[in-house]
């Protein structure tokens, strides 16, 4: 697995331990039968771009944070007082919303109501679980855990700020004021979309994460290590990039399925068990059913 592709220049040991860290259990990616099937055929996940996001605020929820800390320094007479205010103008630009940042998410709950009601279907959901410390991702992508705390959310914000002024003070720079609007949204785009409202929290999510890609800039060819993709929206095309769910040795990295709840649990049960002995790389996959008491049908 590997995160630094994220952003390959943080020095800040707060943010080098959030980008190292590796699940130390299965994480469970959340789907329906369509996704089920998809995923088990092609031994890759979705990673949907950020925009659309079932919560659209997200990053502006941890851009916010970041507000508070440069608005925190500049209240305390910081001796960087006007690199602050560049970066506290910088939030306020156009496009810090608008880029192309990629998602696929995960929980270590392996049976949860809220992400049942979220992602299951009409009446038939699915957690697949997946050892994803042996993950080997591409290099724009890292696998990193969702922060929830505020005492934490803060660390990492201070980090972010802190980093970015270290690196500034470190050599001499023609036009410090530009470099530091740069570095600032840099770090903030690598950070942002796993800083998440605490109210999330029971969610206990990681996510897969990109770097920002240049899809919609002509003056650069469209990335295509991971494949971008475009599927159909409720009200527009949704960008997606395929990512492979395998080991170094290509080995799929599936190990157990929750089925969800079902008006037709053991005949659900039975089928999945079914695909999954169909194919060689998947005759090994635990199957279990859900039994959680929630109906949705």
């Amino acid at each position: 697995m590997r995160a630094a592709g994220i952003n390959p220049y943080v020095k800040s040991n707060v943010l080098n331990t959030v980008l190292e860290e590796v699940p130390d259990k299965l994480l469970y990616h959340y789907t329906d039968q369509k996704g089920l099937l998809g995923i088990i055929k092609s031994k890759e996940i979705w990673a949907t771009h950020h925009q659309c996001l079932n919560d659209t605020q997200e990053f502006l929820y941890a851009k916010e944070l970041v507000r508070k800390e440069l608005k925190k320094r500049t209240s305390a007479n910081d001796d960087n007082r006007a690199l602050l205010e560049t970066m506290s103008s910088a939030l306020d630009g156009p496009g810090n919303e608008d880029v192309n940042l990629y998602v696929a998410s995960f929980s270590e709950e392996p049976d949860s109501l809220s992400q049942w009601r979220a992602y299951g279907g009409a009446s038939s959901g699915f957690a697949l679980g997946f050892q994803c410390e042996r993950l080997i991702l591409p290099e724009a992508f890292a696998l990193t855990r969702c922060i929830y705390q505020p005492e934490k959310q803060s660390e990492v914000v201070d980090a972010i700020v802190s980093d970015v002024l270290d690196r500034l003070k470190k050599g001499s720079l023609l036009n410090p004021e530009q470099i530091v609007r740069v570095m600032l949204l840099f770090e903030l785009h690598a950070f942002a979309l796993i800083l998440k409202h605490p109210k999330f929290a029971e969610e206990r999510e990681w996510r897969i994460v990109s770097r920002v890609m240049m899809d919609d800039a002509q003056a650069f060819p469209i990335e295509d290590a991971t494949r971008l993709e475009f599927r159909v929206g409720k009200s527009m095309l949704i960008p997606y990039r395929c990512i492979s769910v395998k080991d170094g040795s290509g080995g799929f990295l599936l190990k157990k399925v929750i089925v969800g709840p079902n008006p037709n649990r053991e005949q659900a049960h039975r089928s999945v068990r079914s695909l999954l002995n169909s194919r060689t790389d998947t005759k090994a996959v635990e199957a279990q059913s859900s039994y959680i008491p929630y109906r949705n049908w």
